[in-house]
């Protein structure tokens, strides 16, 4: 029973590149983004990236299968990942992967049925769209309708789904207009089915743009929220869980320096929650110095999620547009003001202007957040790593002698 147990703890818990599953709820916000879902509202949801939308639509899938009241009665939820959606025949794949992935198997079968019936009647299989293959039967296949009636057939497999398109801006730079299809399949009113939609996304201004000009195919159709951030207590109690289950406890410090340094941001806290768990022996009680050299260490590795450097330096050898943002990084992190007439020079900036461009520029790519003279930026592990490689207050190496 022993060795059963060592071989159970020796896993690290915090598998920080993936959602965290459980135990981080967002209070009363799932329930309500549920019911309004169950009440035929389509919701824009907007976070910026590694702040748990993912996590969320997890809790979210868990409170639709709910029976929250007589009219409110349990839904499903197909969640699609948009990220690599650059044409018409990836859409079609994204859906038909969501599918294939869906723990229902009863949609599941309903859903292939109807689109066995697509196949059929334009004679190619959506596999085979979606893998964009040239056969002489696709030369005249118009991918616009083979993705309207896959869409269409999703409502025919139940009367009571919401569709969650996870980082939905991506479809801004997917030609075929993906957005008039997505209106006509899925949120006319005689769509065929009772279908909300949850449409996801870590660009704000790129998503209001698409959802509310009105020049655009879903202009105002959506009721806008934010993903509020998790708390700080619900956090610590997790990770205190979390360290305790796997045999290495962390004191009560401890854990709230950890959520203080990582500012609750979901993915870096779970970054430096697993670092801190690596360092530490089996049996060994995780402490404030672990937790602050879990950090420096964190800041100080080379690696695909943390090698700031190669982030900052590919900026200072791009073009003259990447080279500002570089230089605005730096400044937002020393915590001087963008509209300052001191600052901005001081870090290669010509002025207030100049800056303000720079950071609305980082603002559209979702590495800062914020206007005029109070932003801040979303990583929190970036942010200090920029201050501690601040070109004006790292000492300068010494003249070499003679």
């Amino acid at each position: 029973m022993a060795a059963e147990y060592n071989d159970a703890v020796s896993l690290n818990p915090f598998v920080w590149e993936y959602a965290i599953e459980d135990g981080v709820p967002r209070g009363s916000f799932a329930r309500d983004t549920a019911l309004q879902l169950k009440a035929g509202t389509h919701i824009a949801l907007f976070g910026p990236r590694g702040t748990g939308k993912t996590s969320f639509t997890l809790e979210l899938r868990r409170e639709l299968a709910r029976d929250h009241e007589p009219d409110a009665p349990p839904w499903q939820m197909l969640r699609v990942d948009l990220r690599r959606a650059i044409s018409l025949p990836a859409f079609i794949g994204a859906v038909r992967t969501a599918l294939d992935r869906h723990p229902n198997g009863q949609l599941r079968r309903r859903t292939r049925d109807a689109w066995q019936r697509l196949e059929k009647t334009i004679g190619i299989n959506l596999g085979v769209v979606a893998a964009g293959i040239r056969t002489s039967a696709r030369q005249a296949l118009n991918e616009a309708e083979v993705l309207h009636d896959q869409l269409m057939a999703l409502t025919q497999a139940t009367d009571r789904l919401v569709i969650v398109f996870d980082e939905f801006q991506r479809l801004s730079s997917c030609p075929g207009e993906p957005l008039s299809i997505i209106r006509s399949a899925l949120m006319e009113p005689d769509s065929g089915g009772h279908v909300s939609l949850l449409l996801t996304g870590s660009l704000r201004e790129k998503l209001e743009l698409m959802l509310h000009t009105d020049t655009e195919p879903i202009w105002d159709q959506t009721h806008d929220v934010a993903l509020p951030p998790i708390g700080t207590a619900p956090f610590a109690a997790y990770l205190e869980h979390a360290f305790m289950a796997s045999g290495k406890p962390i004191d009560e410090r401890a854990v709230d320096l950890l959520v203080e340094m990582t500012e609750s941001h979901p993915k870096r806290t779970q970054h430096l929650a697993w670092q801190a768990w690596e360092a530490c022996a089996e049996g060994q009680s995780i402490d404030c110095d672990a937790v602050q050299a879990a950090f420096d260490q964190l800041l100080s590795t080379r690696s695909h999620s943390t090698d700031f450097g190669t982030l900052v330096d590919g900026l200072l050898s791009g073009e003259d547009g990447d080279v500002r943002s570089a230089k605005a990084l730096f400044l937002v992190a020393s915590g001087a003001s963008p509209t300052s007439r001191t600052a901005p020079p001081r870090y290669g900036l010509s002025g207030p202007d100049t800056a303000r461009r720079a950071l609305e520029r980082l603002r559209a790519r979702g590495v800062v957040e914020g206007a005029r003279s109070r932003w801040r930026i979303v990583d929190p592990l970036l942010a200090e790593w920029l201050r501690r490689n601040d070109p004006l207050s790292i000492e300068q190496p010494p003249e070499p002698d003679g």
